[in-house]
Formats: C-alpha cells, structure tokens, sequence
C-alpha cells in the first residue's frame, strides 16, 4: 500500500500513536507511575545525602544510580518535574530508534510495527527503564547489521550495566566473522569490566552484587508463567490463597502449592539455563566449525551468521528466559519487542530467504499480541487480580492467556531456531 510508505502517513501515525498512548495513561492508567516515584525518591535522598549508595534501589545495578541522576538534574528538583524528564528523555530515545528503523523508508514495515507496539503496551513503556537496555541490546544488532563490532559489543555491555539479561545475547552476536568477533568480545568484556570498576568505585561490592542476591530470593510474582496454577485455582479456593505486596516490591502469590511451585521455577530457570548453553555451543559450533575439534582453532565459517539468524537467537534466550522466570513484570516484554523491530528491518536485506520474511513478520504479530494480552492485564485488570475484586475471574482467564500464549510462542521460536540450526550455512 502506498500510503502505508507515505513519510507524512507514518510520521503522522508515530505522532498519534504516541497521543493515544498518553491520553490511556492520563484516562486510564494513571497509577501506574509508582516506579517513577520511587526513582525521584531514592535519587533525591541518595543525592541530598540522606541514603548511602550502597541502600540506594539494591535491586537494580550500580549504573542505573548514574543513569537516574540525568532526569534529577533536568527535574527542577520536584516530583512532577522529574517524571516529566524521565518520560520525555524515553520518547527521545523513541523518536531516534524510530528514525534508525525507518531507513529512509526501506524499514517502513519495522517501523510500523514500532508505532503499533507502544500504545498496546501501554504507557508503562515509557514509565520504567525497561526500554532503556532493550534499545541499547537492538542497537548492537542494528550495528552488528552494519558490521560496526565495538560498538555492538560496547552497546550489549552498557544494556548489561542496567539490567542483566544483556549478557547473555554476547555469545549470540558471534557470527563466525572471527577478527570482527574478536573486537565485539574484547568492546563487550572492556566496556563490562570498565563498568563494574566504576561501580564497585562507586558503591561498593555488596553494593554490585546486590541485584543478584535480590533477585534469587523473590518468591512468585502473580504474573509469572509459574504462579498462574496458584491463581486459578485461587478461583475455586479463593480463602486458601492470598495475594500480598512483599518485601520484593511486587505482588506475589502465598498458599497451598507455593513451595513445590517456587522450586518448579528454580529448576525451569536453571533448566532454561543448560537449554541456552546448549544453544551457544551448537550455533559456535556452526560459526567456529573447529573449535570443538582435538585441536580446537577460532577459525570462522565460510560465511558468518545472517543478521536474521542472529537476531532470532536473539529473540529465542530473552523468551525463554522471561517464561522461566518466577517474576514475569509486564514490561520485560519491552525486552523482546525492540529486537523484534530490528528484525523487521533486517528482513528487508538482499538475499533474506522468503521462509525467514514469514517467520519475523509471524513473530512481530505474536508481539504485538502478547504487547495487547499484557495491557489488559496489567494494569487494565490488575486491581481484580491482586485484590480478590470484582472482576477476578476474567481477570484471571486473560493472565492465564497470555502466559499460555508466551509458552507457546517459546516453543515455537525453539523449533524456528533449531531449524535455522539445521541449514547448510547460517545465512538466513
């Protein structure tokens, strides 16, 4: 369709799309800023003194306290100053990656989906720091499809610096294209360790691994894949099980079951941890055919890994780690769609198989459905959710959906990987 490449139709849709996502913010969801809040309120006390770093928002790495303090200083050192700022410095890093994804028109598709993704995430994509790593892991891969290896590398080290799961797409970015692999590992290790001297500089060792020792002692986050057989069955028994805010700073799930399913994610986490691994050695055994010899040599294949191939790797470890996880925020979705949007572009290079155009375009649309399913339970239906309201039951249906749809949509990006796996080259 040519007005769908029309630059002022798409533009115009980015504009409205970004209107619509803030008009259900301020209409319908205008509770959901409480992250936001708790960013001013920690930066301020940090900043004024009246907080050690080392007790400043545990839960997130060290970097994040530096990234925090650029919306506090453009905040007029209030409130509703900072959440201004930190909202608007998202939607500049939007508009940018939205720039970079048009393309001067050849990732219109890319871009499209891009536009559609906001407004049915919801506003919570500009109310937390998700989209932050998310863009910085999607511009590793836009820079590794523009054979730019330090940058990718010293991108994914920075989106490690704020959230963890970036490290694990370094082993996915290796394509076989030994001396640029070798620049990418030695940006990406270089730009990690500079960070973790900083931060240990900074804050701490404690205060370093803090976000690690936090996260293992969550317990089951209402909606995670593996609290959804509590939150049925809190249906037919709703006085047995009770919906509590922790200690963890999320709503989690108490009664009957909650140990056998708290170790059920345990061993799901660290079973989709042997999974990904198994996976990094089969794709470097693809990219480094004798790495794994008797005398093992990092000498690359004859054609390195498509930016398609990668960018699907890619997609496949963030999956399966957010199904594995006993914490599911609606945000981590975030993490899936910007690489997605990359993909999209990516599909539109010469020599892309016409199966792989059909698999990326199926996984924008499972996406973008998942991105919708996610809205409506949180924070559409979240009151009925934790509270036991009105509401509960539909409530619970939809939560249960939606994790049954992202099962689903891991096993099926499995089985498209290992088929990628299995074809005579790489190359997509």
């Amino acid at each position: 369709m040519k007005f769908a490449r029309n630059p002022w139709a798409v533009w115009g849709g980015w504009v409205v799309s970004r209107v619509v996502t803030m008009v259900i913010w301020l209409r319908f969801e205008a509770n959901i800023e409480g992250d936001v809040t708790y960013y001013w309120t920690r930066t301020s006390d940090m900043i004024a003194g009246n907080l050690a770093v080392s007790q400043t928002m545990i839960e997130y790495p060290t970097p994040v306290l530096w990234l925090l303090q650029l919306p506090w200083l453009l905040s007029g050192q209030t409130q509703a100053g900072f959440l201004t700022a930190f909202m608007a410095l998202l939607l500049l890093a939007d508009l940018g990656f939205s720039v970079v994804l048009w393309a001067r028109g050849r990732g219109v598709h890319a871009l499209w989906f891009w536009i559609a993704f906001m407004p049915l995430m919801g506003p919570i994509t500009l109310l937390r720091l998700d989209l932050v790593p998310a863009l910085l892991c999607a511009g590793a891969l836009l820079t590794l499809r523009k054979q730019r290896s330090v940058a990718a590398g010293f991108l994914l080290a920075a989106g490690a610096g704020l959230k963890l799961w970036p490290a694990l797409l370094w082993p996915t970015s290796l394509r076989g294209a030994g001396r640029q692999d070798r620049r990418l590992t030695l940006a990406f290790f270089g730009g990690g360790l500079a960070l973790i001297a900083a931060a240990v500089a900074y804050g701490g060792i404690a205060r370093l691994l803090s976000p690690l020792s936090w996260q293992s002692a969550r317990g089951l986050q209402i909606e995670s894949v593996w609290a959804t057989p509590m939150m049925i069955a809190r249906l037919f028994d709703p006085g047995a099980y009770e919906v509590a805010y922790s200690h963890w700073q999320a709503f989690e799930i108490f009664g009957p079951g909650r140990d056998a399913w708290l170790n059920a994610a345990s061993l799901a986490t660290l079973a989709s941890y042997a999974l990904i691994v198994a996976a990094y050695v089969a794709w470097l055994n693809r990219c480094y055919p004798d790495l794994f010899t008797r005398r093992p040599r990092f000498s690359g294949a004859e054609k390195p890994a498509s930016i398609t191939s990668v960018g699907l790797f890619m997609a496949t470890v963030i999956t399966v780690t957010l199904i594995a996880n006993k914490t599911f925020s609606p945000q981590y979705l975030i993490w899936l769609a910007a690489p997605v949007a990359v993909l999209l572009l990516a599909s539109t290079d010469p020599g892309v198989r016409p199966g792989t155009v059909r698999t990326i375009r199926t996984m924008a649309v499972w996406t973008l459905a998942l991105a919708d399913g996610t809205q409506l339970v949180y924070p559409l239906n979240y009151l009925a959710l934790w509270t036991g309201a009105p509401g509960l039951d539909s409530a619970t249906v939809l939560l249960a959906l939606r994790n049954a749809a992202m099962v689903v949509f891991a096993i099926w990006l499995v089985i498209k990987f290992l088929a990628v796996l299995r074809q005579p080259a790489l190359d997509g």
